[in-house]
This record gives C-alpha cells, sequence and structure tokens, in this order.
C-alpha cells in the first residue's frame, strides 16, 4: 500500500480558506455564502464548492438552511453557554488525567512552540501563522493526556467556537495576555501543578468569548 500523502482536494482547500474567512471577521454572523460567488472566487466547480460548505457545516461553524444559501453560524446566549461549558469540562478532564511527569521531548516541543507562538504574536505576524501556533500549542497540551478521543472532542469543540474566537484573536492585548497565559501553562506542567493547570485551560477561553457577549450586547 502506498504511503504518499495525498494533496488537499479542491474542496478542502475551499473549505479552509472560508474557514480562515470566519476565524479572522472576514465572513460574520449570518453572512450568506453564494455558491455562484465562491465559484468565481475559487475557480471551481459546483461540486467542490457544495462539498467545502458540507464540510463548513459538518464542522458546525456554518449552518444551511432548507432551500436557501448557506451562510456563517449566529449563536444564541444558551448556545454559547452550552458550548463553553463542555469545552471547560473536556479541557479540565484532560489535566485531571495527564500523567505527569510529563517527558523532557514533550516539554521540550511545548517550550518551542510556545517561543514559536509568541515570537509571531509580538511582531505582528500573518494572523493565520499565529492561529496555527496557537491551536498547535493546544493541541500538543491536551495531547499529554493520552486520550486520542478526548482529544478530536476537544479539538472538534474548539473549531466549533472559532466564529467566536475570531473576535479578539489579533488583538494586541489580548495576544499578550494569551502569550503569558501559554507561559504559565508551561510551567504548570513543568511544576507538575494540575489546579493550576485546570485552572488556567478555562480562563484562558474567556477573554474572545467576553469580546463577543460585548459586541453583540449579551454581556
Amino acid at each position: 500500500m502506498s504511503t504518499e500523502t495525498l494533496a488537499p482536494s479542491s474542496a478542502e482547500l475551499i473549505a479552509q480558506e472560508l474557514e480562515a474567512d470566519i476565524i479572522f471577521g472576514h465572513l460574520r454572523p449570518h453572512q450568506e455564502l453564494i455558491e455562484d460567488t465562491l465559484m468565481a472566487r475559487f475557480d471551481a466547480k459546483r461540486h467542490a464548492v457544495r462539498a467545502a460548505i458540507q464540510e463548513l457545516v459538518a464542522r458546525q461553524i456554518v449552518v444551511k438552511p432548507r432551500s436557501r444559501s448557506a451562510r456563517v453560524k449566529d449563536f444564541s446566549a444558551q448556545e454559547v453557554e452550552e458550548l463553553y461549558h463542555l469545552r471547560a469540562l473536556l479541557q479540565k478532564e484532560a489535566v485531571s488525567i495527564m500523567p505527569f511527569p510529563v517527558s523532557e521531548a514533550d516539554l521540550d516541543a511545548l517550550k518551542t512552540l510556545h517561543i514559536q507562538y509568541a515570537a509571531a504574536a509580538s511582531v505582528g505576524a500573518d494572523p493565520r501563522l499565529i492561529h496555527q501556533f496557537n491551536d498547535e500549542f493546544h493541541r500538543q497540551i491536551f495531547a499529554l493526556c493520552g486520550n486520542e478521543t478526548l482529544c478530536k472532542a476537544i479539538a472538534f469543540y474548539t473549531e466549533a467556537s472559532n466564529p467566536i474566537r475570531s473576535y479578539g484573536m489579533t488583538d494586541r492585548q489580548w495576544l499578550e495576555q494569551a502569550i503569558a497565559e501559554h507561559a504559565a501553562m508551561v510551567n504548570a506542567i513543568e511544576q507538575e501543578d494540575r489546579a493550576t493547570l485546570a485552572h488556567l485551560v478555562v480562563a484562558h477561553m474567556q477573554p474572545t468569548r467576553r469580546r463577543w457577549e460585548s459586541m453583540r450586547g449579551l454581556s
């Protein structure tokens, strides 16, 4: 069997671009995704655009009402509360079963990612690069728990919250706070301080949520 890595399909690439537009606020809640417009933008066939939209629907960041155009998902206050409550439960569970001490190799990899994230965030690098380092940093933290199914659930609901996380994702004050909190997480892991780490992984989610609620008049 060949082990050659397959290149992403056109539908996957379109989905990646649209998700980035949502994350960085170029597409906002309720904004329609018109198939003809997307076909022209990406020079793509209709089936590829539809497949990309269906992928975003599966990720719960786009909705497709019957007989209407797809649109970026909006959230009610109750939906946000439930989503963030679930994320908190999953992330605290990952911390609770994380074996300490972690290996030196895992700790070094986490420190390297933190340095890369801090460097990119500090100099105002491409927001996509900052977002990539941020997500990989958190992915590696939760991977330390050793439960692959739990990690997949954390990743799924983190991605589902991207339309909310986009509010403040590139805000300078938030980036400085995120850098400090990432450093504190690494230190908590190194010091085997489970209680502090459990607190941090939940508190870290709140600033962008509060900004979203404020901008939507829900705070």
